[in-house]
């Protein structure tokens, strides 16, 4: 049924993701490069101007083009850019004559430039007017020179990124200038040196790892035309997997790996303290609140024996929730509790995590994570989120061990969970099987799965006791809302004190 709910859902996601059009929008530019604003042209000696235009779109095509000379089509100019002589009438009237230049986009988007001249005739016998010197083209110079485009910068090394280039023009004055970094303009604008050129230093403060675009625009005074200049760096988070370090149980001698994760230090494998063996098929029924422990398929008395087990060896042991408090009749402690304050069945010097201490786990990694796309994942309920989206933290990831879990199902929402696990830290969690609060229509009490993992918590909830699952359907934990029954096995890891 939960598989029949994810098709309809993902169903109505697609139908509702179909609007989304992420096609910038159509932008027409267009200009009139001759005769220039105000020229003067003398009939007397003059029967033809040539004129000059361009124009072009982002995106699409260009529709349709039009030059009017005082109101007039002409119609052999049907594209840009185009250089045209037009022919002065006989009986031309002097005074002055207006030039326009229409581009049409096929998205219906169109821009007009206009350039006004005045005619005149210099009676004969009369010394015309010098013209006067035309001043040049303006010229738009646009470069982003640092960094360049596909350097790479490692966050967990660089701080901020210093970004120059030059925005400048030969003549007139740099009217538009505009820094983005990743899309968001960066305000104010850098300060223009007298050569144009330019420095910013870029905080990558919280930066998500990934590409991350750079872009420049430059508009000069003189000009329609806007040039821009854009690079892409990639940006990559190097995680230091922490060393392993041991400590040996006095109770039983054995030794244990543990990591140092940010500020806590975790077991890196599943506590495997064994006082005693039980077997659920009998003592689940009269467990009577009672400590029990249980070896994944085990269903034999015999403690020697059972330590002797691939799955004891393995995977530890699977405790009910009073062995793994330490007490008989427990009465559990607050899940926000930091340190939890029970030691439960834990060595000497360390303690059975809250759930806030499972927590602190899972934020420091995600902190260290690259973005990832795929569906989010609510904590409210334990039920996905079925909005795409990116920057999400596969945190399941960094803390799978390498052995035991299978192919995850969820490859196609949370598509970075394919690459399986990666134990990026080295806690080395691993599907160990649970034991059951009653045997199954089989007569089998232990649940064995490759894709997904539960430890106890110290809380008592409204329908049980707590857990924190892990599995690989999604990259974040799962925190249980309700309590599951205190009498199944789960897996148990301690934290240092």
């Amino acid at each position: 049924m939960k598989k029949y709910a994810f098709l309809l859902v993902a169903l109505f996601t697609l139908w509702a993701c179909s609007d989304d059009d992420t096609t910038p929008q159509q932008e027409v530019t267009c200009s009139i490069t001759a005769p220039a604003e105000g020229t003067i042209i003398d009939l007397a000696t003059a029967t033809s101007m040539t004129i000059k235009g361009e124009g072009a779109v982002n995106v699409g095509e260009i529709e349709s083009v039009t030059l009017k000379v005082n109101g007039k089509s002409v119609s052999e100019v049907t594209k840009v850019p185009f250089s045209y002589d037009y022919t002065f009438a006989a009986d031309q009237a002097i005074g002055d004559m207006k030039i326009e230049l229409t581009v049409k986009g096929d998205a219906g988007k169109e821009k007009t430039a206009t350039a006004n001249v005045t005619l005149k005739k210099t009676e004969s016998g009369t010394d015309p007017e010098p013209e006067p010197e035309p001043e040049p083209e303006q010229e738009v110079t646009c470069e982003i020179t640092t960094p360049t485009s596909g350097e790479t910068f490692d966050l967990a090394t660089v701080t901020e990124l210093n970004i120059t280039g030059k925005a400048a023009v030969n003549v007139g004055s740099v009217e538009t200038f505009i820094l983005k970094v990743g899309g968001v303009e960066i305000a104010p604008a850098p300060a223009l040196a007298e050569d144009g050129t330019f420095s910013h230093t870029y905080a990558l403060t919280d930066q998500l790892t990934g590409e991350l675009s750079i872009e420049l625009v430059v508009k000069g005074n003189k000009t329609a035309t806007v040039k821009i200049a854009s690079v892409a760096v990639t940006l990559t988070r190097t995680v230091a997997p922490p060393t392993a370090e041991t400590f040996t149980d006095e109770r039983d001698g054995h030794v244990y790996k543990y990591v140092t994760i940010g500020t806590q230090s975790w077991m890196a494998e599943n506590l495997a303290y064994l006082p005693v063996i039980n077997v659920p098929k009998t003592a689940v029924p009269t467990c009577d609140e009672d400590p029990l422990y249980f070896v994944l398929n085990y269903e034999d008395t015999d403690l020697a024996a059972a330590k002797q087990t691939e799955e004891y060896n393995k995977y530890g042991v699977l405790y009910n929730w009073y062995a793994a408090m330490g007490q008989k009749s427990a009465t559990g402690a607050s899940a926000d509790a930091i340190p939890s304050g029970v030691r439960g069945a834990c060595p000497a010097g360390w303690h059975l995590p809250s759930k806030a201490e499972w927590k602190v786990l899972e934020e420091f990694v995600a902190a260290e994570l690259p973005g990832v796309d795929g569906n989010g994942w609510y904590d409210e309920f334990d039920t996905f989120s079925w909005i795409y989206e990116s920057g999400l933290k596969n945190v399941w990831g960094a803390l799978a061990g390498k052995e035991g879990w299978g192919v995850t199902s969820m490859g196609d929402e949370n598509p970075d969970l394919k690459k399986g696990p990666q134990d990026t830290y080295g806690l080395n969690l691993i599907p160990s099987g649970s034991s059951s609060r009653m045997e199954d229509l089989y007569g089998n009490w232990w649940n064995i799965t490759t894709s997904s993992t539960s430890f106890w918590t110290t809380d008592v909830q409204s329908s049980g006791n707590g857990y924190v699952q892990y599995d690989n359907m999604s990259y974040r934990p799962t925190y249980s809302k309700f309590g599951t029954n205190p009498v199944i096995g789960y897996s148990v890891r301690c934290v240092k004190d």
